[in-house]
C-alpha cells in the first residue's frame, strides 16, 4: 500500500507541475536582449534597440526619440510601421502614475471610436512599476496595436510606445522587449 501511495503522489506532483500550478518564471527586466541590439544614450534615457532598427525623427508630441524597422515602411505613405516612441512629460503636481494612466486611457475610450483595449498589467522597468496598456487604435488611417508601457522616474512620467500592424505584433515582442527590459532614466 505504501508503494502505491508513494506512486500516486509523485503522479500527482507531476500533474501538478504539468498544469502550470506552480511558476517558476520570472520576468528580469534587467537581462540582455536575445537579439542583437545597438546602444542609444541620450535625452535623459538609455536603452538597447535592434541593431536593424534606425533612428527616426520625433514623430509625436513629447518624444524624446523614436527607433522603427525600416522594413515596415508602407511605400504608398512612407510611414514607419514598426516603431517604437520614448515620450516623457512633468509629473503634473498633486496626481500619481497610475492616475494619470488610468485617466489617459478612459478618455482614449470615451473619445476615440477606434480605441479597444486588450490588457492591462503591471511589470518592473528600470526598477520601478511600470504600467502595460495593450490596445488596438487607428493612427493616420492605419490599424495598430500597441502596447505602452508607463513609468515615473524622478517627477517625470516615461511612456514607451510600441507599435505595429496587428499581423506583425506578436513576432515583434522580441524587438519590443529589448528596449523595454534595457529601459534606463539616466
Amino acid at each position: 500500500m505504501k508503494k502505491y501511495a508513494l506512486l500516486l503522489t509523485a503522479i500527482l506532483a507531476l500533474v501538478v507541475l504539468a498544469s502550470g500550478c506552480i511558476d517558476d518564471t520570472t520576468t528580469n527586466q534587467t537581462s540582455q536582449p536575445t537579439i542583437p541590439t545597438k546602444e542609444y544614450s541620450g535625452n535623459g534615457v538609455s536603452f538597447s534597440y535592434p541593431e536593424n532598427w534606425e533612428k527616426l525623427q520625433a514623430i509625436s508630441q513629447n518624444a524624446l526619440v523614436s527607433f522603427g524597422d525600416p522594413s515596415s515602411v508602407d511605400t504608398a505613405t512612407n510611414n514607419v510601421n514598426t516603431l517604437v516612441i520614448i515620450q516623457s512629460v512633468a509629473m503634473p503636481s498633486g496626481t500619481t502614475l497610475k492616475a494619470n494612466y488610468d485617466a489617459t486611457y478612459a478618455q482614449y475610450e470615451a473619445t476615440e471610436p477606434s480605441f479597444q483595449q486588450i490588457s492591462d498589467s503591471t511589470t518592473t522597468v528600470d526598477g520601478t512599476t511600470a504600467y502595460v496598456n495593450i490596445h488596438m487604435v487607428d493612427v493616420d488611417g492605419v490599424q495598430k496595436q500597441e502596447k505602452a508601457v508607463w513609468l515615473e522616474k524622478n517627477g517625470k512620467i516615461y511612456v514607451i510606445l510600441c507599435g505595429s500592424l496587428p499581423s506583425a505584433f506578436e513576432g515583434q515582442q522580441k524587438n519590443f522587449d529589448a528596449i523595454i527590459n534595457t529601459f534606463k532614466v539616466l
